[in-house]
């Protein structure tokens, strides 16, 4: 049915209309996308619709051609960077399985030390504990020797007065002996008895002085023994109090290895987890290899096919591109001397014109932005871009976009105020918009002499979007970005 219709359809074209049609069927048939009407042709409906159609294609053509050989370039790129991150990962993976091996090892000396200042802790207690016990023992032998130093005191007093009264009987016997001779042979016995307890009195002073000088050596033994005792108990309390510091201090050492190993213990959980994201990335790598392999097989078939087709050799050719180009470049020299002398007479700073902090402004869908360089920008670019858009009916808009695809100020037509209607405000207001895709991303990024490239706008129309590079003096801003249609 659909054969019949297209054969009454061409039975009711015009002639010219046959051949053009004739034309575009051989030239499909070929793959050749170099349209141009016939010399002589009259330009129509039919030929605008056509001209552009074949510009629209041969263009999206040339930017896959583009894209095929950047992805071939690119894929042995990536190629040999995953084999690199694969080599690398395999080196991570084993300094990783060593260092997790060691934190085991570490783990478990740290462990077997906590035990043993443990044994050592409890020895120190039952130092400390004995120390105290000498120390008890050492303070009662002193207070000992010191009653037995008193108690020697007492005796040698005693000495004193048994040496005394051997005196008194030595000299009472000496008397007794002389009234004895006094008496004649009526005291011979009691001279006797005199003499007897003169003998004893002697007997008595000289075993009185031997025990003088026992005494005096006991005393100065039981002295030398107490002073032995209280720097015995000295030491000995000295000594405790070390033992409970020594056992305080190895307490904290015990804390703080439990403390090490339970640091040890996390650092070990982790090593896991990145030793278990290394063999993942092991296999990613792997799987990454294969992918870019078969990229690279779709890159080729993709290349070969888009090959097929016969571009123009020159997109400039179209009068509109052409058109368009000279337009943008001319706008963006005028955009960059602008910009350059309210650079030079302070009215900026560069700190401030080349600023890429983004200030979201609240209750924007999408999001819209201030920045410290668009209110400088609403003066000085509304005169530069509003004659370009209206220079010709075929130009949709033509604006600056900074390196990151922002647009400070969009043409009048994009900037009306919002309604809150999302559906109207997209189309009615683009401005202050970073434009982050394909296109918008490129436009203010790149510096070549320009960058021609087509594309479905989020508006939904097909549209072409010519771009030159903005400069400020040597320093590259952004780009001067011109969107239009073919027809």
């Amino acid at each position: 049915m659909v054969n019949l219709w297209l054969d009454l359809l061409y039975k009711l074209m015009i002639g010219n209309e046959r051949a053009l049609l004739d034309q575009v069927a051989n030239q499909l048939k070929g793959c050749d996308l170099n349209f141009a009407v016939p010399s002589g042709e009259r330009e129509s409906a039919l030929t605008r619709r056509l001209t552009a159609g074949f510009g629209n294609l041969s263009e999206a053509i040339r930017q896959a051609v583009a894209l095929s050989v950047q992805i071939a370039e690119e894929v042995p790129l990536i190629t040999a960077e995953n084999g690199q991150l694969a080599t690398q990962s395999h080196a991570q993976l084993g300094a990783l399985t060593a260092i997790f091996t060691a934190t085991h090892r570490l783990l478990e000396g740290l462990q077997g030390a906590r035990d043993e200042l443990r044994e050592v802790i409890d020895l120190s207690k039952e130092a400390h504990h004995s120390a105290q016990e000498g120390g008890s023992a050492a303070r009662e032998l002193a207070e000992a020797m010191m009653e037995v130093e008193s108690g020697s005191m007492r005796a040698h007093e005693i000495v004193e007065v048994i040496d005394s009264v051997a005196f008194q009987t030595n000299i009472l016997s000496i008397n007794a002996s002389i009234e004895a001779a006094h008496a004649g042979e009526l005291g011979q016995g009691f001279a006797v008895i005199a003499q007897e307890i003169r003998q004893l009195a002697v007997r008595t002073a000289a075993a009185a002085r031997d025990v003088r000088v026992i005494i005096g050596e006991i005393s100065t033994a039981v002295r030398n023994g107490a002073r032995s005792a209280a720097t015995t108990q000295q030491v000995l309390t000295g000594l405790g109090e070390l033992m409970a510091r020594a056992g305080l201090a190895m307490e904290s050492m015990a804390e703080r290895v439990t403390a090490q190993g339970q640091e040890i213990v996390s650092i070990d959980h982790s090593l896991n987890q990145v030793l278990t994201l290394g063999r993942h990335n092991l296999e990613n790598a792997g799987k990454i290899a294969e992918r870019s392999e078969a990229l690279k097989q779709a890159t080729d078939t993709l290349h070969n096919c888009v090959g097929l087709f016969r571009l123009p050799e020159d997109p400039l050719y179209e009068i509109r591109h052409a058109t368009a180009f000279d337009l943008a470049r001319a706008s963006a020299k005028a955009v960059g001397a602008a910009l350059a002398t309210a650079l030079r007479s302070g009215v900026i700073t560069a700190a401030d014109l080349f600023s890429r902090d983004y200030q979201p402004i609240p209750g924007t869908q999408p999001q819209k932005y201030h920045t410290a360089f668009d209110p400088l920008c609403d003066q000085l670019l509304p005169p530069i871009q509003e004659p370009a858009a209206a220079s010709q009916p075929w130009i949709v808009f033509a604006i600056c976009a900074n390196h990151d695809g922002y647009v400070p100020t969009h043409n009048q037509r994009f900037a009306q105020p919002l309604t809150g209607d999302p559906a109207r405000d997209l189309v009615g207001n683009r401005t202050k918009r970073i434009f982050d895709d394909r296109v918008g991303r490129s436009v203010g990024a790149h510096t070549d002499p320009y960058r021609l490239q087509v594309y479905r706008r989020d508006t939904g129309e097909i549209m072409f979007d010519l771009s030159v590079p903005i400069f400020i003096g040597d320093q590259h801003w952004g780009g001067f970005r011109i969107g239009y249609a073919l027809a």
